[in-house]
């Protein structure tokens, strides 16, 4: 075998997925072609053929995420036009302009509304490093800030907010933390964060409904009724683990008919494959915690941080219409419990980060509330709470990219 042979070969074997590929250095040469024809250069052909190759997938994943990018986009406009049309219809005098609106504005608690929204943002970084220090020993503040961000930039961008957990998973794997380590940081900051939200929200709601808060309310009925159905189903995944833990023959073996189930109604392809997912994800769990029982003053600290960050991120409305200047002294609890029906009753809406519902469901429930300044009022709250998130991941994002393009682009003249 001549050498253009071998290294046809060798070429051929680096590009692996890509079969079939022409060789023309060893085909014979047509009959009729001339001696002194230009030989062909297999290794550039080669070449572009692997490129090709790893380009496709590559084209595929853009357009997703230029559809789901499009998509946000379009749910986000469809959002404000319903919370618009919403406001139109609770009263002639819910819509202030924007200059009256500025008028009332209160310099004090537009400081004070900023300094919540960021106490609620470090709350949420130090969930993430004070469970790197108890798993890697390391707080990480500069890894568990940017893991906390790009999570809930995912988080925003996906349905039924999906995206963020193998986003963080992935991440910290990259700055090498271990992928048992990673799933397991990642996880705990879950169920911890999901536990105290559901606890927390629940308390709240059973307060509001004690105090009659939805009872002057447009549409309250509809924000009981859905609130109540949201938080049982945000109890569906902690209540399978801790069954799970507790009862775990009898949770296997109901799993196992659930799955089977599924796969007799279509639902399900593959029984063995979901069943050992479901089994997978329970295990994980039960292993990240133990993780976390070995240092219980961390576990502790965890949970008070984790419950900090709820309440603070529950009354932002609350801050919100005291920016504005609206009259809500002494609502504090009350305006908390509306957010929490608004909150719970769009959880289960699968567009990216509730958006397109969750503003018509805060509009009804801080209409007792806000007065005329509602829609600035319901505005700023989203901005504080959910479209910050997209604008920060968008910076970090552009900031990667930037930085990877100059050090893909230093190395190359590096080598040259």
């Amino acid at each position: 075998m001549d050498e253009k042979d071998s290294e046809l070969n060798l070429n051929n074997e680096e590009v692996g997925a890509v079969e079939n590929v022409p060789s023309e250095a060893a085909e014979p040469a047509p009959e009729n072609a001339p001696e002194n024809a230009p030989e062909v250069n297999t290794e550039v052909t080669v070449k572009e053929v692997k490129e090709e190759a790893v380009a496709e997938p590559a084209k595929k994943k853009r357009g997703v995420r230029i559809f789901w990018n499009v998509f946000l986009v379009v749910v986000i406009a469809l959002g404000i036009l319903s919370l618009f049309g919403i406001v139109g219809e609770i009263g002639d005098d819910s819509g202030a302009s924007f200059g009256e609106v500025m008028r009332n504005v209160s310099p004090l608690f537009c400081v004070i509304l900023v300094l919540v929204v960021l106490l609620t943002m470090v709350l949420d970084v130090a969930k993430f490093c004070i469970i790197c220090k108890t798993v890697t020993g390391k707080f990480r503040l500069g890894t568990s800030a940017k893991t906390n961000f790009l999570g809930r930039y995912y988080d925003a961008v996906t349905p039924f907010s999906t995206g963020g957990q193998p986003m963080q998973i992935y991440y910290l794997n990259t700055k090498g933390i271990s992928g048992g380590n990673s799933s397991a940081i990642v996880l705990i900051r879950y169920f911890s964060s999901i536990m105290c939200w559901i606890v927390l929200g629940g308390a709240l709601m059973i307060a509001g409904t004690v105090q009659g808060v939805l009872d002057g309310v447009s549409g309250g009925s509809i924000l009981k009724i859905t609130g109540w159905i949201g938080i049982g189903v945000n109890l569906i995944m902690p209540a399978f683990v801790m069954l799970f833990l507790v009862l775990p023959k009898l949770m296997q073996k109901l799993t196992v008919g659930v799955v089977k189930l599924g796969h007799k109604i279509k639902i399900v392809k593959d029984v063995d494959k979901t069943t050992a997912r479901a089994t997978k994800v329970v295990s994980d769990f039960k292993n990240s915690f133990k993780v976390m029982a070995t240092s219980p003053l961390y576990l502790i600290l965890l949970l008070l941080v984790c419950f900090a960050e709820s309440a603070l991120t529950f009354a932002i409305p609350y801050f919100v219409m005291k920016a504005f200047g609206c009259q809500v002294d002494g609502m504090l609890l009350s305006i908390m419990s509306l957010n929490v029906f608004a909150i719970f009753g769009v959880s289960f809406i699968p567009t990216p980060g509730n958006s397109g519902v969750v503003e018509s469901m805060g509009a009804l429930a801080f209409s007792v509330a806000a007065g005329a300044s509602l829609v600035w009022s319901v505005i700023t709250w989203r901005l504080s709470v959910f479209y910050i998130y997209i604008l920060i991941g968008l910076v970090i994002t552009i900031y990667d990219m930037i930085r990877k393009n100059t050090r893909g682009k230093k190395g190359a003249k590096k080598k040259e």
